[in-house]
Formats: structure tokens, C-alpha cells, sequence
């Protein structure tokens, strides 16, 4: 399997959000808010996926809402609060054995400045 992960802060929250994806299509995302994941997904063949979540904004309650799509060139990851986009403040990306719904150890995601299917 191979993995992208875009780490957001958020005020005092740190989010990730994780692809995994096997060459034979399988695809797999998951969203993980201080280290409790919050939604996991999996399918075969799957060009887009979207979580949303709940927020509270220093001006009220609103919605985080992250949006994953499949490029010819890779997976974008959008994430935006109250129809504003948020940047994600690193990325990281990993290679690991093992089946569907399987994720690696945080310790062996390693920091990027741009993804590569091929590099790991």
C-alpha cells in the first residue's frame, strides 16, 4: 500500500487526513483529529471521497469539510471551514504491507514537499 497524509492545525487541533491506495485499485481515506480517527472509508475503484465534520470557529459553529478527489497526476485534498479554504501545514507519505483498512505507525510517515507514487 501507499499513503498521502496532509496534516492540518486548525486553531489548537491537529487533523490528518490519510489516502491509502494499493496499485490493483483499492483505496482507502481516513480522518484523524488529534489522534482519534474520526471517519475511515475503503473501496475499490473510488475517484472521490468527502468527510464532514462539525466545528466550533472562534465566531460559532460551522463545518469542517474535507474533499478528496483522484488527478491524472495524483489525489488532491481540499479542506475548508465556513466556505474558507485552510492550507495544509505539511505533507507526508509512506509505503507499507498489508491488507484493506490496514494503516501504518505514525513513526513511519515521512515529511514531503510533494508526493510521489513512484519515490518510495
Amino acid at each position: 500500500m501507499r499513503g498521502q497524509r496532509w496534516r492540518y492545525r486548525i486553531g489548537n487541533h491537529l487533523v490528518d487526513v490519510d489516502n491509502g491506495f494499493a496499485w490493483i485499485g483499492w483505496a482507502q481515506e481516513r480522518m484523524v483529529v488529534n489522534g482519534e480517527p474520526l471517519h475511515r472509508t475503503g473501496a475499490w475503484f473510488s475517484f472521490r471521497r468527502s468527510f464532514k465534520e462539525p466545528w466550533l470557529t472562534p465566531i460559532g459553529d460551522d463545518e469542517l469539510s474535507i474533499d478528496m478527489r483522484s488527478t491524472l497526476t495524483g489525489i488532491v485534498c481540499n479542506a475548508t471551514i465556513a466556505d474558507e479554504q485552510v492550507e495544509p501545514e505539511a505533507l507526508y507519505e509512506t509505503a507499507w504491507s498489508g491488507g484493506k483498512g490496514s494503516w501504518p505507525e505514525d513513526e513511519v510517515w515521512i515529511e514531503t514537499k510533494q508526493f510521489s507514487f513512484f519515490k518510495l
